[in-house]
């Protein structure tokens, strides 16, 4: 005799049925994964002055990935302890990823940098002599394998995951801009992925601060703070925890004086426990489809000292009618508007991108598809000696357009 469900039982059991494959179809696919990209001793460091290598290792730099579908669309955002990949090597990681990761569009792997000025030299500026780069084709290729290595990782990690967010106008005492003391971007963003069971896949951080307590005396290869901001995060909850530097341009710094690791590692656990702090009041946000948009876009090349680096071979980038092409992105995870800076651009254009992308939450990453240099207010430009420091920040500047042509890409590509 067949047996008999009665209509409410049978409703409960299709419910049960196809609640699952509802919740997949609103929810995100993430994986998260890292890798190890420590330099060989003897390794040019970057940041300071040339002729600075490696004797030894403070603690371990890191390729982070976050891999992210809905679908349709798939993006990974990458972060590396670094002072900051240029345009041809980022270009090289976003084609072999996309090889690597099938549906994963070139254009959608965003490689942004920390900024830490005690890892390798991946642009050429610190090598022994100024006619000479500094730059290690062995680390390099590590680097670019490492790189796709990671992003495929977090393609195969990948799992249902839902959005939370949180964001607040946090301010650092450690935090100081030398050139415009009342100049800077003090907010502080988390986006946390969490899977079914409610653990974190991976947390994204963004704040503006050069990792740079460790100064130029220093020879070994660090993270600086972001090691104790990793390991805070780390200690309190699993998953991987990325930063995403923000706009640090002229002159986004710790305060000068202890230059040592326990300072850096103090620092690093400041940021970390605020983070942590925030990501206590996450909420969840709500599905939606995953919007993604980027631009090419040409800066003249006013910087005279760019152009003799470039002709000596030291700088290995092209110019297109004597401009430096870049690039920059605008995209929206949960109700997350993220766009990127492909500089170190001063706070003023990160206020000015926050208005633009005109959303509760906001994460605005430099250093991100380039490390093009100093992007400056055109005031800069004007009256140098005006600003402290102006004269510095603009020998390593592109030129007086850059900010500008940055600004006008990323209303071009926001939605009106």
């Amino acid at each position: 005799m067949p047996l008999k469900i009665s209509d409410p039982v049978r409703l409960l059991v299709c419910l049960l049925i196809l609640t699952p494959a509802l919740a997949g179809a609103q929810s995100y696919r993430v994986g998260a994964a890292h890798a190890t990209i420590n330099p060989e001793p003897g390794t040019y460091l970057a940041g300071y002055g040339r002729d600075r290598a490696a004797t030894g290792q403070w603690d371990d730099l890191y390729v982070k990935a976050v891999y992210v579908a809905d679908g349709d669309t798939a993006l990974a955002i990458v972060t590396l302890d670094s002072i900051g990949l240029t345009r041809p090597d980022i270009l090289l990681i976003q084609e072999a990823a996309a090889r690597a990761v099938p549906g994963l569009p070139a254009s959608h792997v965003v490689v942004t940098s920390t900024h830490t000025h005690a890892a390798p030299d991946v642009v050429g500026l610190w090598g022994k002599y100024l006619w000479s780069s500094g730059r290690d084709a062995v680390y390099m290729r590590t680097l670019t394998n490492s790189t796709m290595q990671a992003i495929a990782a977090a393609h195969a990690a990948a799992r249902s995951a839902q959005v939370r967010l949180a964001s607040a106008r946090t301010p650092l005492p450690w935090v100081q801009n030398l050139s415009e003391p009342e100049l800077l971007d003090q907010t502080l963003s988390v986006l946390q992925f969490v899977d079914a069971h409610g653990d974190s896949i991976a947390t994204l951080t963004n704040y503006a601060c050069h990792p740079t307590v460790l100064g130029p005396a220093n020879t070994h290869s660090s993270a600086d703070y972001l090691s104790a901001f990793y390991s805070t995060l780390a200690g309190a909850m699993p998953g991987e925890h990325l930063f995403l530097q923000g706009a640090i341009g002229g002159w986004v710094q710790p305060l000068q004086g202890d230059r040592s690791i326990q300072r850096a590692a103090e620092v690093g656990e400041s940021l970390g426990q605020a983070s942590l702090q925030l990501l206590a009041r996450v909420q969840p946000a709500p599905f939606t489809p995953l919007a993604f948009r980027s631009a090419e876009f040409d800066v003249p090349l006013e910087n005279w000292a760019f152009r003799l680096l470039m002709w000596l071979g030291v700088l290995d980038r092209p110019t297109f009618d004597g401009a430096m092409r870049t690039s920059a992105a605008v995209f929206t995870i949960g109700s997350a508007r993220f766009a990127t800076h492909p500089g170190e651009t001063s706070p003023h254009y990160a206020l000015e991108t926050r208005r633009l992308l005109d959303a509760e939450h906001t994460f605005v990453m430099g250093l991100a598809q380039d490390a093009m240099g100093y992007i400056l207010k055109p005031e800069y430009f004007a009256d140098q000696a005006a600003y402290p420091h102006g004269e510095y920040l603009i020998s390593v500047s592109a030129g007086e357009a850059a900010g500008p042509r940055l600004m006008q890409t990323l209303s071009e590509l926001l939605p009106r």
